[in-house]
């Protein structure tokens, strides 16, 4: 993870950005650790894999096992 200081944000805002979208950026003041920069992506990732590890633990069917339940319903009839 890149580190950089609030002076640093500050002086080159355009560099700083660009670090974001390339992964997530420490922040420090006066060398203590005050956040974390990300970039959309990085968050939307992050709230994907929240909604993925949430539907596995409650036990929502893989896709695969989708894909089979509406296939069986799809063809009951037949």
């Amino acid at each position: 993870m890149e580190i950089i200081s609030a002076a640093e944000i500050k002086a080159q805002f355009d560099q700083f950005i660009d670090a974001a979208q390339r992964g997530p950026v420490l922040v420090t003041n006066k060398n203590r650790r005050v956040g974390v920069f990300l970039s959309m992506d990085d968050i939307q990732d992050t709230i994907w894999a929240k909604e993925a590890w949430k539907a596995h633990e409650e036990g929502y069917l893989t896709a695969e096992e989708s894909a089979a339940c509406l296939n069986a319903l799809l063809n009951a009839d037949d």
